[in-house]
């Protein structure tokens, strides 16, 4: 029943997403930031199932009730980063800092999953080595392709990015160990999240949240301003929002 509740809260989600990125396409800005905190709403409620599957198991099994929750907070601090985000073509004049906020809202979510992730990690050296060699490559790309005002403000984005890809690196590495013969198997399948279903959902979720970090900042800062890549980066960030809070439901 979660799990079939939790499936049509990502469809109901997807659809609003949808509604919303045909609004921001047609400048409706403020029905659009509606919008988007609903589809958001629905990513948060689905990790909400899940974490609340992990509190019924707490008895058994305790120590999974804690990254449950961090993988929560990092949902709704997504949910807030995306708010903010829409609402600053509602409010062109604080658009800069309604950006900046919602960005380190973003950080902080990333981070949050980090929490989570690093010590149900199977691997964690593999997961390290992937992380860095992820981040070197995903800045080298990136950064030289944006325009900022500042090298602090470089410097930040290639933090972020380095902090997604750190996310990315461990939830593949946990993947990988936590899939029935792999080499760390037997240390992955016990850990948080605790199935490979629930790993390749967070593995995927994660890469897709890169590559749409990667789509926005290149559409931003960079000399492209697509609208269809706009539209594309906001569609797989929501494909791997759902993922992430998927990840939970099916790891109870």
């Amino acid at each position: 029943m979660t799990i079939l509740l939790a499936f049509a809260l990502v469809a109901a989600g997807a659809v609003l997403q949808a509604l919303f990125v045909r609004a921001d396409r047609a400048g409706a800005y403020g029905r659009a930031a509606v919008l988007k905190g609903c589809a958001a709403l629905a990513f948060v409620l689905v990790g909400g199932l899940g974490l609340r599957a992990e509190l019924a198991l707490a008895s058994r099994d305790a120590a999974r009730v804690a990254p449950a929750a961090s993988m929560c907070l990092g949902l709704a601090l997504g949910a807030v980063g995306d708010v903010l985000h829409a609402l600053r073509f509602v409010l062109p004049s604080r658009k800069r800092l309604l950006f900046n906020v919602g960005a380190v809202t973003f950080l902080l979510g990333h981070l949050a999953y980090l929490a989570a992730v690093v010590p149900a990690c199977g691997c964690r050296t593999w997961g390290a080595a992937v992380s860095v060699a992820l981040a070197f490559a995903v800045d080298a790309a990136v950064l030289p392709r944006i325009r900022v005002q500042s090298a602090a403000e470089l410097a930040a984005g290639g933090a972020y990015l380095a902090v997604t890809s750190a996310v990315v690196g461990f939830a593949a590495a946990g993947a990988v160990a936590g899939v029935p013969g792999g080499a760390t198997a037997a240390v992955g399948a016990a850990a948080w999240p605790g199935t490979a279903a629930s790993w390749l959902a967070l593995a995927v979720g994660t890469a897709a949240f890169l590559a749409s970090d990667v789509m926005l900042a290149v559409n931003t800062f960079g000399a492209l301003d697509s609208p269809r890549l706009r539209a594309t980066s906001l569609v797989t960030y929501y494909a791997g929002q759902s993922l992430i809070a998927l990840s939970l439901v099916l790891a109870a």
